[in-house]
């Protein structure tokens, strides 16, 4: 009899060990988190503690197999969405786990780094160049500030999951290295002309503007006059065909221009452009105007009007002062009537822009600075 109670005892015991054993392996947590996207971020955080991810999720489910530093590995059930989610998590062996990574056709691989509560994770292969931050709070209403070290960011916590990552990464191809950008960036940014008459004063304001909005504005350089001075490509005045083939080219430069701009200007975190002339300027070199800029570029006056969200025009100065300042410039070959008649359809071809400023001759100089910068502060107050 003791013998046989004895093995009774082992045979009771022995699945209660295995079920403490599972509990010890696996937990239920409940998570509220906000997630960012991170368009610009101070470097030295990659100099935190960090860990490395990798992630794989099986189709049609809520699950998923994640891989910590090649040396811890669990199987997760995320249940929920946006702020409030619970976490099913049981630990695997590694080898196992790899077994069904590898296996996996939606996953993806990070380098997590963590600094003040908050999780900045770098994101490798297809989605290179891609940084989310996250931080988990204690209830789902709880506000959530950015560190100063993050210094630009747009909260997606409702849109965008990894589990969807995951999936754009399955998608993308070295073909097309910018589409993780087009995808999950603002598309545009706005695009603020500053335009006016040989001698205007364009290149001057451009340079203080600059310098005062540096953190906030991309300036993009008159794509006409890097054609003239790098190129050494002229204006073919008097031959009308040529003319045409040059404005067309200056029109296509333009929008590459425009297009690399706005990219590298989401990634540096500014506010805007700010161009140096912009497409419609092109029409005050032709015959017809802006119908031959039409027909030539096949665009149309509303479409170029509506790339831009304002236009700043600076009047041409008098003649005096065109006069002294005129041999500063290499590529400016007009006559003051010539700049004087040139700056008169400029100001015409733009006025039509429903966000359109004519800056006229002040007093002085400084005068003409102060209106058109604070021209295009009430324009950046708009957005």
């Amino acid at each position: 009899m003791p013998a046989t109670g004895h093995c009774t005892f082992h045979q009771q015991e022995e699945p209660m060990a295995k079920n403490k054993d599972a509990d010890r392996r696996e937990e239920a947590v409940d998570e509220f988190e906000r997630r960012f996207l991170v368009i610009a971020i101070d470097p030295k955080i990659q100099r935190a503690p960090s860990k490395r991810l990798e992630r794989g999720y099986f189709e049609g489910t809520d699950m998923r197999v994640r891989i910590v530093d090649d040396k811890n590995a669990e199987l997760t059930r995320k249940s929920g969405r946006g702020r409030i989610r619970k976490d099913r998590n049981r630990r695997i062996d590694v080898s196992d786990a790899r077994f069904l990574f590898d296996a996996l056709r939606y996953k993806l691989t990070k380098r997590r780094y963590l600094k003040q509560g908050w999780e900045v994770d770098y994101f490798e292969g297809p989605l290179t160049g891609l940084v989310l931050a996250e931080f988990e709070t204690r209830s789902p209403d709880d506000e959530v500030k950015l560190p100063p070290w993050i210094h630009s960011a747009i909260e997606v916590t409702e849109s965008l999951s990894n589990q969807h990552l995951a999936r754009i990464a399955y998608d993308l191809s070295d073909e097309d290295p910018d589409r993780l950008i087009r995808e999950l960036l603002p598309r545009e940014l706005p695009r603020i002309v500053l335009t006016g008459g040989p001698c205007s004063g364009k290149s001057s304001v451009m340079a203080a503007i600059k310098a005062e909005f540096k953190d906030m504005l991309h300036c993009i350089p008159e794509v006409a006059t890097i054609v003239i001075e790098q190129v050494g490509a002229k204006p073919p005045f008097g031959d009308t065909l040529a003319m045409k083939a040059f404005q067309r080219t200056i029109y296509r430069v333009q929008l590459g221009f425009e297009k690399v701009s706005n990219r590298q200007a989401i990634r540096d975190g500014r506010k805007a452009l700010l161009l140096d002339r912009g497409t419609i300027d092109g029409a005050t070199y032709m015959g017809r105007c802006v119908a031959e800029l039409e027909n030539v570029c096949r665009a149309s006056v509303a479409e170029e009007y509506g790339r831009y969200h304002g236009v700043i025009c600076l009047e041409t100065p008098p003649r005096k002062i065109y006069d002294a300042n005129k041999a500063n410039k290499p590529a400016r070959s007009e006559s003051y009537d010539e700049a004087a008649a040139l700056g008169g359809r400029i100001a015409k071809v733009w006025g039509g822009h429903p966000n359109f400023t004519l800056i006229r001759n002040e007093s002085s100089w400084d005068a003409k600075l102060a209106a058109a910068r604070a021209a295009l502060i009430r324009l950046l107050e708009q957005q």
